[in-house]
């Protein structure tokens, strides 16, 4: 014996219109994400020269020069990388009277600047007390 039953109708989806969907979204997604990763970031405060006055100093005092590719002297003695802190502590170990002044040359990068700032202050000078020597525009 034979049942009858109703032939069910298969639904339809339709998947070109989804699949328009699924690439605007796609596009949407990818032009609106900004990756948010973490970075390390140095508030720095530089002195603007221009406003600045220039103090004219006759006393002796030590120079510790950078020249434009990196290389430090601290008066006549060039200093070998990774010793500057050692250099240093000894000065004010030998000199504590002695003032300090930095020459940096016109094309110093600024990270060398900034690691010669952390050597002094891991030396245990404050570097609001080291000078920087300038030359000016009218002084030859």
């Amino acid at each position: 014996m034979k049942f009858h039953r109703p032939t069910r109708k298969i639904p339809v989806v339709p998947i070109i219109p989804l699949i328009d969907i699924m690439a605007i979204l796609l596009i949407y997604f990818a032009v609106e994400y900004d990756p948010k990763e973490k970075r390390n970031v140095l508030n720095i405060e530089l002195a603007l020269a221009q406003g600045s006055a220039t103090v004219q100093v006759e006393r002796p005092a030590a120079v510790l020069a950078i020249a434009k590719g990196g290389e430090v002297t601290l008066d006549a003695t060039r200093i070998s990388d990774g010793l500057l802190v050692e250099y240093l502590k000894v000065f004010k170990q030998n000199s504590p009277n002695r003032k300090l002044e930095l020459e940096p040359d016109k094309g110093i990068a600024l990270e060398r600047f900034i690691e010669i700032q952390n050597a002094l202050i891991e030396a245990g000078f404050n570097p609001k007390d080291v000078p920087s020597r300038v030359r000016l525009n009218n002084a030859k």
